[in-house]
């Protein structure tokens, strides 16, 4: 079972494809209402901040950033001198991923887990409709996936939006 309900998984994805409240709940052959979305949404939001707060406390990590509309936590393994991006997919759920330069000394070409974290990192570019540029997308995969996350980071989120009159 996963981490969300099906409501609640629903309003999560559709947001993060832009859509605001008000047209998630308009789009709904339910009658979902603004505020019901809203509610989800906040529920949801909750329900994944703490999933990643319990990753980072599991892996003694100190927490630089929650940014729980993203489903992102940034902290710091100071253990492992690295940061670490923790993030919530609906696919994959919740992942922990290492800045690092290479697995073992090995370069991504010959990288035993390539394949893997290609997955991971496909599975995160789709779910949050996260573009690369042509330079981004030649970077081995170490480099590009602190390219990903901060694009994630950055992302902008359309939090509520009131419907405007007419609409």
């Amino acid at each position: 079972m996963g981490l969300l309900s099906n409501h609640e998984s629903i309003v999560w994805k559709e947001f993060h494809q832009g859509k605001p409240t008000s047209d998630i709940a308009g789009d709904r052959k339910e009658e979902w209402s603004p505020s019901y979305v809203s509610r989800v949404l906040n529920r949801t939001r909750r329900k994944i901040a703490k999933a990643l707060e319990e990753h980072a406390k599991s892996h003694r990590l100190d927490i630089e950033s929650l940014l729980d509309y993203k489903g992102l936590l940034i902290g710091f393994d100071y253990q492992a001198n690295a940061q670490v991006y923790i993030l919530f997919t609906e696919t994959l759920g919740i992942i922990v991923w290492y800045k690092h330069d290479s697995y073992a000394g090995k370069l991504c070409p010959e990288c035993p887990k390539e394949s893997e974290c290609r997955g991971i990192l496909d599975t995160v570019l789709k779910e949050y409709n996260i573009t690369l540029r042509p330079d981004e997308k030649e970077l081995l995969m170490t480099q590009q996936s602190i390219a990903i996350l901060n694009k994630l980071a950055a992302k902008e989120i359309p939090r509520y939006k009131r419907k405007k009159e007419g609409d």
